[in-house]
């Protein structure tokens, strides 16, 4: 999540916010990934439309596409 709106990043509508919310405009950056840390589960921004995040999630997997099996 960032208040950067960079090529490619996926805009976060106030109406996507299902608890919590930003202040500024936020989008998301599909190909910036980060580990979880534990103290990140006391600092949660808010929670997203699930429809919101699987798009974020389609757009990772084209910068990180899903090994053969």
């Amino acid at each position: 999540m960032t208040t950067q709106q960079h090529s490619g990043a996926i805009a976060v509508p106030d109406d996507a916010w299902l608890e919590g919310g930003s202040d500024a405009d936020a989008y998301i950056s599909p190909w910036y990934t980060t580990t979880i840390k534990h103290r990140d589960f006391d600092r949660q921004q808010g929670t997203l439309e699930p429809s919101l995040v699987g798009e974020a999630v389609a757009e990772l997997h084209r910068y990180t596409p899903a090994p053969d099996t």
